[in-house]
């Protein structure tokens, strides 16, 4: 099929996919009978949830089964930032993630998490990513040839996910994954596939029934990503020297502490950034493309102000803060599809946040971006895509907690400026060299699973366009 003959998806004005909200959420009950209605937890968000600052739920059996949904910003602000400490992670949402990546840092906590976290900082900060910079280029150029010398339909997220690969192959671990690309997408793909039955264990189970459940259940796709992680280990110790996160990371513990990290360590480092540190990224680019494609007007202008920057070269770090389009492209996809679409806690102690709202020690709290992002309280017209809310008044206008596609506190995602800048050098360049469309966008809905991913592989045709002058 020629790009010319493909159906064009932006005259049918379709809005961006959601699912449409229930009446009610679904109680114990309806859970206990049909357990389906929670493999998609955004599709059980009832119509009143949109709106107002709390509500009540109650799924499964399980203790954390009962919660309240938090929707005010300043009670968020209170769980997540003033009084983190009383409102650890959900222990069922570590349950899920821990036998896959065992405790890395996105799922350590304590002692043990304060040293990763404290030995990643500066890695991660904004004048050390912009050293990324080039290579965030060069795999976007790469990625942008092989889509347009394939001359034929291909998935545009598997696309993301192989350029996502290399980059934190070569930036963050110092490896060469080409070889592995097709395995590391697959595992990952495998296990996120697994995740409603994730879910419901958690939700219905006994904590030593669900663990032992949820272990086996990850079993091959653990063992899959050990085989990857101690590659890459092995090379990394074959190396004298390395500029790599994963290279800094040990020098700064021996620097430190005087001691190697544990081979276990660095294990659990490593599968966390192969799972978290490119499926995040890959997810919210493949949206991008989903949304671009509804809205071909959007990528006309972000393309316009690439040429208008970088007309015969390639991007740099210091061409960003003159794409605020293209940012705000990327601000307003995260706005509709969060990556990670709920935050779970727990509440340790007896706590009355600012609104008023008394949580008794126990007590499951969820937040979520997905709800937050649409609450019609804060957003206008919540459903539709408008980057250009982004660079007017009713984002700088938002209370802080109203967006909140990174979380926030002192687990905040460590790598929102790593992924901000990747995310932004790759779009510009595919911007700059590329049509991109999605020709089965009118049958895309988001599910909710460790991240908020299409319901399937996104179908696209990229055809090149010609230099700007």
């Amino acid at each position: 099929m020629a790009l010319q003959d493909a159906p064009d998806i932006s005259s049918q004005k379709l809005k961006p996919a959601r699912p449409r909200p229930p009446r009610r959420a679904p109680g114990l009950t309806a859970t206990l009978i049909r357990p389906h209605l929670l493999s998609n937890l955004i599709a059980s968000y009832p119509h009143d949830w949109y709106d107002g600052d709390f509500h009540e739920f109650r799924i499964g059996i399980a203790a954390a089964g009962r919660g309240t949904v938090v929707n005010h910003p300043d009670t968020i602000r209170h769980i997540l930032v003033s009084h983190s400490d009383n409102f650890p992670k959900d222990t069922n949402q570590l349950a899920i993630l821990r036998p896959l990546l065992g405790d890395g840092l996105l799922t350590a906590s304590g002692p043990g998490w304060r040293q990763a976290r404290k030995l990643a900082a500066p890695i991660f900060q904004h004048s050390s990513v912009r050293d990324f910079a080039p290579i965030f280029v060069a795999a976007a150029q790469r990625s942008v040839e092989r889509v347009l010398q394939r001359g034929e339909i291909f998935s545009i997220d598997r696309e993301m996910t192989q350029v996502t690969l290399e980059v934190i192959g070569e930036a963050i671990l110092s490896a060469d994954l080409s070889d592995d690309i097709e395995g590391i997408a697959g595992t990952v793909t495998g296990t996120l596939e697994k995740f409603p039955a994730m879910f419901l264990a958690a939700a219905l189970l006994p904590p030593r029934i669900r663990d032992a459940f949820l272990e086996r259940l990850v079993l091959a796709g653990r063992r899959q990503l050990d085989v990857f992680a101690r590659r890459i280990i092995k090379r990394a110790h074959e190396r004298e020297s390395g500029n790599s996160l994963l290279t800094r990371m040990m020098d700064a513990s021996r620097a430190d502490t005087g001691h190697e990290m544990s081979l276990a360590q660095v294990r659990d480092e490593v599968a966390t950034f192969l799972l978290a540190g490119h499926e995040t990224t890959a997810t919210t680019l493949s949206w991008a493309w989903y949304l671009l494609t509804l809205h071909p007007e959007a990528f006309e202008r972000m393309q316009a102000e690439v040429d208008a920057v970088a007309p015969n070269r390639p991007l740099t770090a210091e061409d960003v803060p003159a794409l605020p389009y293209t940012r705000a492209v990327l601000d307003e996809t995260l706005r509709l599809y969060p990556i990670v679409a709920n935050i779970m806690r727990t509440t340790l102690a007896d706590d009355i946040t600012p609104t008023g709202l008394p949580l008794k020690a126990g007590r499951t709290v969820l937040i979520s971006p997905w709800l937050m992002h649409r609450h019609r309280r804060y957003w206008q017209e919540p459903d539709r895509f408008v980057p250009e809310r982004f660079l007017t008044q009713e984002s700088t206008a938002q209370p802080r907690y109203a967006y909140l596609p990174f979380g926030g506190g002192p687990r905040v995602c460590i790598g929102a400026s790593f992924a901000l800048l990747e995310a932004v050098l790759i779009l510009g360049t595919y911007a700059q060299h590329a049509n991109i469309r999605v020709l089965n966008a009118h049958n895309v809905r988001p599910l909710a699973r460790i991240v908020l991913r299409p319901n399937r592989r996104l179908r696209a045709m990229a055809s090149k366009r010609r230099p700007a002058t």
